[in-house]
C-alpha cells in the first residue's frame, strides 16, 4: 500500500541469464538509494540490488514479503531502477486485478525465501527479432507480422 522509502531494505528475485546458470531462482538484497529514476522519473526508484539480463519484470519486495516494485531493465552497473508499487497498483486497478491484504509482520529469511520460490515463476520467450525475421522469410508462413520487423 505504500511506496518504498529512502534506504529501505529490499530483496529482488528472478532468473538472471535465464536457465544458463541454473533453474533455481536467484535473489539479491539491497537498499533504495533514490526515490526517482533516470531523468527524474518519479514513477521509478533506484536501488543498489543487482539486476542482470533476464531479471527484468521480477518482483522487488520488502522483508515482510510485500511487493514494493518490479524491475525495469534500465541503468548501468550498480545503478538499477524499479517501478514503484503505486504505479503498479494503478496499472493493476485499471485492469481489474485484485490484491491480497498486505503483510505487516517481518518474515524470517527462510520464510521469505520460501515465499519467493513459491510465488515467482520463470518465463522465457524464444521469439527474438532473428527468429521473427526467419519466420517471415518462410514462404508458406501463415502468421501475421507488424511491418517494423521487416
Amino acid at each position: 500500500n505504500e511506496d518504498v522509502s529512502l534506504l529501505e531494505d529490499v530483496v529482488v528475485a528472478g532468473y538472471p541469464l535465464g536457465k544458463q546458470v541454473s533453474s533455481a531462482i536467484k535473489t539479491h538484497k539491497g537498499v533504495v538509494t533514490a526515490l526517482a529514476g533516470a531523468g527524474d522519473n518519479y514513477s521509478n526508484f533506484q536501488t543498489d540490488a543487482s539486476i542482470n539480463a533476464g531479471n527484468s519484470g521480477g518482483p522487488i519486495m520488502n522483508q515482510k514479503g510485500n511487493i514494493v516494485g518490479t524491475w525495469v531493465q534500465d541503468g548501468v552497473q550498480g545503478v538499477h531502477f524499479g517501478i514503484k508499487s503505486s504505479t503498479l497498483k494503478t496499472f493493476a486497478n485499471s485492469n481489474s486485478l485484485k490484491f491480497s491484504s498486505p503483510n505487516y509482520l517481518e518474515l524470517s529469511n527462510k520464510d521469505l525465501g520460501k515465499l519467493i520460490t513459491d510465488a515467482t515463476v520463470y518465463l522465457e520467450c524464444h521469439m527474438t527479432v532473428a527468429n521473427i525475421k526467419k519466420m517471415m522469410a518462410t514462404a508458406n508462413n501463415r502468421k501475421a507480422f507488424f511491418s517494423e520487423f521487416k
